[in-house]
């Protein structure tokens, strides 16, 4: 990842989460290329985040990031439930897939709307993050033109709520209820991304 990408998602993820402006940011920015200071400790020299913010941050970053995969699709698990994202995680990494994990809504929204060589190439998305917030960024994914066919698998332990997301015309790759099975869970994901040129065949029509 490059030093400009890197500082885009490390800024869009923190004002996303409410940490820092938008004004902030691009006055940290512009003080970053007078100097060679990375962007968060720049952030932090300026008094607009605290070390404890900046580290926690990172880290979130890293999550998004995941493990790079030389030639590997990138997917996004979306889920607030820290052992639940390890899991899934865990078996979509076994299969080949580099892996990102967000644990709330901010940041998915900054990992699908930062720079797009990062952005990921399919989610798999828990409607109960932060209480049913799920629905809400699935909803944001689809108005917005650039993620419209970004492939979307649900795995949920709300099944009941495969009805309200129907009934809102907002389209998902596949919806699973848990617990699924490790292979189930692969199958979907590498058919999600096979599909993705149609789906963007479609959101475009």
């Amino acid at each position: 990842m490059g030093e400009g990408q890197s500082n885009a998602l490390l800024g869009r993820l923190l004002v996303l989460n409410g940490l820092i402006t938008e004004d902030d940011l691009q006055e940290a920015l512009r003080r970053q290329e007078r100097g060679e200071e990375p962007l968060g400790q720049v952030l932090v020299a300026m008094g607009m985040l605290t070390p404890e913010q900046l580290e926690r941050a990172l880290q979130g970053q890293a999550r998004l990031r995941g493990r790079a995969k030389e030639g590997s699709a990138f997917v996004l698990v979306v889920e607030d439930d820290p052992e639940g994202s390890a899991v899934v995680a865990e078996i979509l990494e076994s299969a080949g897939f580099r892996v990102g994990v967000a644990r709330n809504q901010a940041e998915a929204a900054a990992a699908v709307l930062g720079p797009e060589p990062l952005r990921p190439a399919a989610i798999v998305l828990d409607l109960a993050v932060q209480t049913h917030g799920g629905v809400e960024l699935l909803s944001m994914l689809r108005e917005k033109p650039a993620t419209r066919s970004l492939p979307v698998v649900v795995l949920t332990g709300h099944a009941e709520l495969e009805e309200d997301i129907r009934s809102r015309g907002l389209q998902i790759s596949q919806f699973l209820t848990k617990p699924v099975a490790a292979r189930r869970l692969v199958e979907v994901v590498e058919s999600a991304l096979q599909e993705a040129p149609e789906m963007e065949r479609k959101g475009r029509a």
